[in-house]
Protein backbone atom coordinates (compact mmCIF):
# COMPACT_ATOMS: atom_id res chain seq x y z
CA UNK A 1 0.00 0.00 0.00
CA UNK A 2 2.95 2.48 0.80
CA UNK A 3 4.46 1.98 -2.55
CA UNK A 4 1.10 2.97 -4.30
CA UNK A 5 1.15 5.78 -2.61
CA UNK A 6 4.33 6.61 -2.91
CA UNK A 7 4.38 5.69 -7.09
CA UNK A 8 1.20 8.13 -6.76
CA UNK A 9 2.98 10.70 -5.54
CA UNK A 10 5.74 10.37 -8.15
CA UNK A 11 3.26 10.21 -11.07
CA UNK A 12 1.88 13.27 -9.55
CA UNK A 13 4.74 15.22 -9.66
CA UNK A 14 5.93 14.16 -12.79
CA UNK A 15 2.71 14.61 -14.76
CA UNK A 16 2.31 18.29 -12.92
CA UNK A 17 6.29 19.24 -13.74
CA UNK A 18 5.32 18.09 -17.54
CA UNK A 19 2.08 20.23 -17.59
CA UNK A 20 4.48 22.98 -16.96
CA UNK A 21 7.45 22.32 -19.96
CA UNK A 22 5.31 21.42 -22.34
CA UNK A 23 3.90 24.49 -23.10
CA UNK A 24 7.22 26.28 -23.90
CA UNK A 25 8.24 23.00 -25.76
CA UNK A 26 5.36 23.80 -27.91
CA UNK A 27 5.63 27.45 -28.50
CA UNK A 28 9.78 26.96 -29.16
CA UNK A 29 9.12 24.21 -31.57
CA UNK A 30 6.57 26.12 -33.67
CA UNK A 31 8.79 29.05 -33.64
CA UNK A 32 11.53 27.07 -35.40
CA UNK A 33 9.26 25.73 -37.57
CA UNK A 34 8.07 29.26 -38.58
CA UNK A 35 11.53 30.40 -39.17
CA UNK A 36 12.27 26.96 -41.41
CA UNK A 37 9.33 28.24 -43.33
CA UNK A 38 10.30 31.68 -43.90
CA UNK A 39 13.80 30.55 -44.48
CA UNK A 40 12.64 27.89 -47.09
CA UNK A 41 10.00 30.56 -48.95
CA UNK A 42 13.33 32.77 -49.42
CA UNK A 43 15.18 29.65 -50.89
CA UNK A 44 12.33 28.88 -53.05
CA UNK A 45 12.56 32.42 -54.30
CA UNK A 46 16.50 32.88 -54.80
CA UNK A 47 18.53 29.92 -53.34
CA UNK A 48 21.70 32.22 -51.66
CA UNK A 49 19.03 34.23 -50.42
CA UNK A 50 17.52 31.39 -48.08
CA UNK A 51 21.50 31.00 -46.63
CA UNK A 52 20.80 34.73 -46.11
CA UNK A 53 17.72 34.81 -44.34
CA UNK A 54 17.76 31.58 -42.45
CA UNK A 55 21.65 33.36 -40.53
CA UNK A 56 19.95 36.34 -39.92
CA UNK A 57 16.66 34.18 -38.25
CA UNK A 58 19.52 32.40 -36.44
CA UNK A 59 21.39 35.60 -35.10
CA UNK A 60 17.97 37.38 -34.03
CA UNK A 61 17.42 34.19 -32.04
CA UNK A 62 20.96 34.11 -30.29
CA UNK A 63 20.52 38.07 -29.56
CA UNK A 64 16.77 37.53 -28.14
CA UNK A 65 17.52 34.28 -26.01
CA UNK A 66 20.99 35.90 -24.85
CA UNK A 67 21.24 36.35 -20.86
CA UNK A 68 21.23 40.46 -20.59
CA UNK A 69 23.84 42.39 -19.08
CA UNK A 70 23.57 43.95 -15.65
CA UNK A 71 25.25 47.61 -16.32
Amino acid sequence: MRFLRFAGRAVRSAVSIAAGVVPALVRDAIGLAGAAAIAYGAWLIYIPAGYIVAGVLMIAFALLTAPRSQA
